[in-house]
């Protein structure tokens, strides 16, 4: 039992849906604070162990109901999907009910705010327990000021081909990496997941769209006392839904490099009809766009490989770092490192002619 961020003894919510992509948050907090979940709540698979699922977690247990999670003594119930619009799924609503009357607190990166539902919130207020609503922006947002472009605080930012490609743990894993050299490397959260883990962030997404770019300008203005702002990136340039907020980050943010996230085999934009560009046109666009505000190059690509082998895994890095001459790496089957040291080389470059 333990704390990591915003979770604490927790009963992550994964019903119907535990898998890498399925359960997106579900699966990197099983990833990254397992030693502050006590049990993951899927009937499908009840009786199992995290590890046994999805290969990570642990022996974190599996069980089928609010009711069999107390026994490992939970104060949380975490909400651990992230569907497309943010709804809460009708067939979540009895189990949320269930935690609250369970008196334990719940956690949600939903859109659908807990708070703001009558029902749930005067339940939550009878049994003296919090609804958390990740995604509620703070109330004092406002336009970017065009600031983050002179901070003394040196900014990478992961941008993807696509959502759910790896853009939060790329940006976790090398934010780890760069402090084992000691650097004071901070990461900056602009989604559900990353705030839940590091306990600070904004949910850029949720932001009124005028205020996206300010946000982003706000959260590297919090770290400026740091060596490098690791910034998690959200969706893709070429996403018909979410777009906007990409590139809102991205000119908010004005970072200094960018490593780009794919996920392997990957050709279309998830549940759209819409083609990812090669690998090599992608990293030119994000290129081109970035000058708008702030030139950066990208210095290396994220390649989430969870689907493939390792032999294959394996190859498509050397195959791809031949053809775009960049590291490439997955930063989970074979360490962020290779991503770490551009970062690295980059940011010494920065530092030398750095003037304040």
């Amino acid at each position: 039992m333990g704390r990591v961020g915003l979770i604490e003894d927790a009963v992550i919510l994964a019903e119907g849906r535990l898998s890498v992509f399925g359960a997106k948050t579900a699966s990197c907090i099983l990833r990254y604070a397992n030693e502050a979940v006590v049990a993951v709540l899927d009937s499908t698979n009840a009786g199992k162990t995290a590890e046994a699922v999805l290969g990570f977690g642990g022996a974190v247990p599996i069980v089928a109901s609010v009711k069999d999670s107390l026994k490992y003594k939970p104060k949380q119930l975490v909400i651990g999907i992230a569907p497309i619009g943010g709804g809460l799924p009708p067939e979540y609503r009895e189990i949320v009910k269930e935690a609250i009357e369970s008196r334990l607190s719940v956690v949600s990166g939903l859109h659908y705010m807990l708070n703001d539902d009558e029902e749930l919130y005067d339940l939550a207020q009878k049994h003296s327990v919090k609804l958390l609503d990740v995604r509620r922006p703070p109330d004092e947002l406002t336009v970017s000021k065009d600031e983050a472009r002179f901070l003394p605080v040196f900014r990478c930012l992961t941008v993807g081909s696509d959502c759910s490609v790896g853009k939060m743990v790329v940006s976790w894993e090398v934010a780890k990496a760069l402090r084992k050299k000691n650097i004071n490397a901070q990461f900056c959260a602009t989604g559900q997941t990353g705030m839940m883990l590091s306990g600070w962030g904004i949910c850029v997404d949720r932001v009124i769209s005028d205020f996206v770019a300010g946000a982003a300008e706000s959260l590297v203005k919090k770290v400026s006392d740091a060596d490098i702002a690791m910034i998690e990136g959200q969706g893709t340039i070429y996403h018909p839904a979410y777009s906007g907020v990409t590139l809102s980050l991205l000119h908010g943010s004005c970072p200094n490099i960018m490593i780009l996230c794919h996920h392997l085999g990957r050709t279309h934009i998830k549940q759209y009809d819409v083609s990812i560009p090669p690998l090599k046109k992608i990293v030119y666009d994000y290129e081109y766009v970035s000058a708008y505000t702030h030139p950066a190059k990208v210095v290396g690509i994220g390649l989430n490989t969870v689907d493939s082998d390792e032999e294959t895994a394996r190859k498509a890095c050397i195959e791809l770092e031949r053809e775009l001459n960049l590291p490439v790496t997955d930063c989970v089957r074979f360490g962020p490192e290779p991503l770490a040291d551009a970062v690295f080389k980059e940011f010494k470059q920065w530092k030398s002619v750095w003037k304040k």
